[in-house]
């Protein structure tokens, strides 16, 4: 059915081993329309991260030289005798969407798409997809199981019910310089491990009834129930947060100044938060994360969203001098990029439960954009505690993967806001004003 599938944008997945990866590979090669017997065709395959990549690429070292194709391991090409290409990326940050301006696709193909938090990378590739040649048609697929930081905007994406069945349903787009209106059709396929006969005897079946109940409902069932994260840390606060209708389009207030709060990556990311404080209100109007650029990349990006800023706030480790910074502290060298702008080091804490616990106590509070903000999101959602395998047990630490930094960033604002919880402390009782001007009296004597 993916295979034949005539619409624009097909999403194919649900339970695990449908053959999802090997069906992709085999559309890349766009065999209905000799796509790669044609010099003019380009078609690019993603996945999340690289290590995440490796597997698909292994894979397609299994199909691609029947058909002619020759491997260039630097740049992660396969090349066909025609000329057509067939290439393999990865966008572990909506940033890096960028890496493919001016470049012309007429397949993009997505693996594994719940693994990518937002919809930013593949609406933006969406504009990449173009051809110059009328004999070759355009087509967008996506593989997926329903699960993963993606899981929301997927299921809303496609339309996709909790029990997971096929949806075909007709997009009206308008051009607005011409008025003229273009229905396009978006198509969801469902598989089940049912489908495919060469696991069937394999006892993969078995296997998935090990899982939990949640897991068996999503791998091997293929329902698209809302996920639960075991371990997570501000899963019930963040649920409240949906519920209560507190992530949603936030305008930004240009006369009230935004805050921003970092956790600044040393071997990894680099992660902001932008916040405005209104009333009893904390809104979250960006947020913004990005891995191997420097102080000036950040410096240059927050000057140019043309906000007025209130002040910045940085994690201890801000005031670290390097010599590889010619002695200069983070907060000296961002300080210079950034002349006029406050700064402020968050203290270290002591004890990283009591200030997940903190944030956790903060996050009634706070509103977010559900666009600007769905990295941030998504990572809040996923923060959890890393599993003990010897112990069977959750640690008390947190686990470090993607969700942490979008994470820690946050919980500089739970525990350096000064004005988190003005309006919220009990007034003084006079047994405790008395204790107080006692304490007074007696540190004057």
């Amino acid at each position: 059915m993916l295979l034949a599938a005539p619409e624009f944008e097909v999403l194919y997945g649900g339970a695990a081993g449908a053959g999802k990866s090997d069906a992709l590979l085999i559309d890349a090669l766009g065999l209905q329309q000799d796509a790669i017997g044609k010099r003019a065709y380009q078609a690019i395959l993603f996945r999340r991260t690289y290590p995440d990549l490796k597997d698909l690429i292994d894979r397609s070292h299994d199909i691609y030289p029947a058909y002619g194709g020759d491997y260039d391991k630097q740049a992660h090409v396969w090349k066909f005798p025609s000329g057509a290409r067939i290439e393999f990326g990865h966008m572990q940050y909506d940033s890096d969407r960028f890496k493919y301006r001016g470049r012309a696709f007429q397949y993009v193909g997505w693996d594994e798409l719940t693994l990518f938090p937002t919809d930013v990378p593949y609406r933006y590739l969406l504009s990449r997809v173009r051809t110059s040649d009328p004999s070759i048609k355009c087509y967008v697929r996506a593989t997926t199981n329903p699960d993963g930081p993606g899981f929301r905007w997927v299921k809303d994406y496609w339309r996709i019910q909790t029990e997971g069945s096929s949806t075909r349903f007709v997009i009206e787009v308008t051009d607005p310089e011409t008025g003229e209106v273009t229905q396009m059709t978006r198509r969801f396929i469902a598989a089940r491990l049912s489908d495919n006969p060469h696991l069937r005897d394999s006892g993969y079946r078995q296997t998935l009834l090990l899982l939990t109940e949640e897991e068996q409902n999503a791998l091997l069932l293929g329902r698209w129930e809302s996920p639960s994260i075991k371990g997570a840390y501000f899963a019930e606060q963040m649920e409240a947060a949906r519920a209560g209708g507190r992530i949603l389009n936030i305008p930004r207030l240009p006369h009230v100044p935004v805050n921003t709060f970092w956790d600044l990556g040393w071997n990894d990311t680099t992660a902001v938060w932008f916040h405005q404080h209104v009333g009893m209100e904390h809104r979250f109007i960006d947020f913004m994360e990005a891995s191997g650029k420097d102080l000036q990349w950040f410096a240059a990006d927050i000057q140019s969203k043309g906000y007025t800023y209130g002040k910045h706030y940085l994690p201890h480790d801000a005031e670290n001098k390097t010599l590889a910074a010619g002695g200069k502290c983070i907060r000296e060298i961002l300080q210079e990029l950034l002349p006029g702008h406050q700064f402020e080091v968050v203290p270290r804490t002591e004890n990283l439960v009591a200030s997940i616990n903190q944030t956790r106590g903060a996050l009634p509070s706070c509103y977010f954009d559900t666009d600007k903000c769905a990295d941030g999101i998504a990572a809040l959602e996923a923060y959890r505690r890393e599993w003990d395998e010897k112990l069977s047990a959750y640690k008390q630490e947190p686990l470090h993967d993607w969700a942490s930094n979008p994470a820690d960033a946050f919980r500089q604002f739970a525990q350096g806001y000064p004005f988190l919880y003005a309006g919220q402390r009990k007034k003084a009782s006079w047994r405790d004003r008395l204790k107080a001007k006692t304490r007074g009296s007696a540190m004057t004597a």
